[in-house]
């Protein structure tokens, strides 16, 4: 997956999954150090640098860096003979988890607006034939939301069977494929 440095902001992103990733806290400051330095133009961050920037010793930076590099969060790697520091392999994985989530949420709200659309269906159609919906016709809506057929389609033809004073979910179907063969058609 491909994605947007500027998109979204690194940093709220590690402190919002962080705890999902399995870091603890000071791993996330490191994380955060070393993108620091990464982005004032330091290519090979050492334990040295980050000594010199943070309150941990040598030993806890040692450790904490080994755990990084086994996590497959933040790599060495060798670009044109010189050695260079990278943390995105945890970029990938944030803005991965991030994307994941957005369509989570995207993906919730179209099914509450399904829910709604059905709730005004069948208060609809209840309301209008004087009764409550039995299985067969609570199918065939259902079946209509299923093939995304578009809401004013459906809503303006238990209009016009109301109208009609046609109470049938059989009658509703044939006027919604007649709206839909003038749609494609027309």
């Amino acid at each position: 997956m491909k994605y947007e440095a500027n998109a979204v902001n690194f940093s709220y992103l590690l402190l919002e999954y962080y705890k999902f990733l399995n870091l603890d806290e000071k791993e996330v400051m490191v994380i955060l150090m070393i993108d620091h330095l990464l982005s004032s133009q330091n290519d090979f961050v050492t334990v040295d640098l980050l000594s010199l920037k943070m309150n941990l010793d040598e030993s806890q930076l040692d450790n904490i860096m080994a755990s990084l590099i086994m996590k497959k969060y933040v790599e060495y790697k060798t670009d044109t003979g010189k050695a260079k520091t990278s943390i995105e392999p945890i970029k990938r994985i944030l803005y991965r988890k991030f994307q994941e989530s957005v369509l989570s949420e995207e993906e919730l709200s179209q099914k509450e607006d399904i829910e709604d659309l059905r709730e005004k269906i069948y208060t609809t159609i209840e309301e209008g034939f004087g009764r409550t919906l039995n299985p067969i016709e609570q199918n065939r809506i259902d079946q209509w939301l299923k093939d995304e057929i578009d809401e004013d389609i459906i809503l303006n033809s238990i209009k016009d069977a109301l109208i009609k004073e046609k109470y049938s979910i059989t009658y509703i179907d044939r006027l919604i494929l007649k709206k839909l063969n003038i749609q494609q058609n027309g």
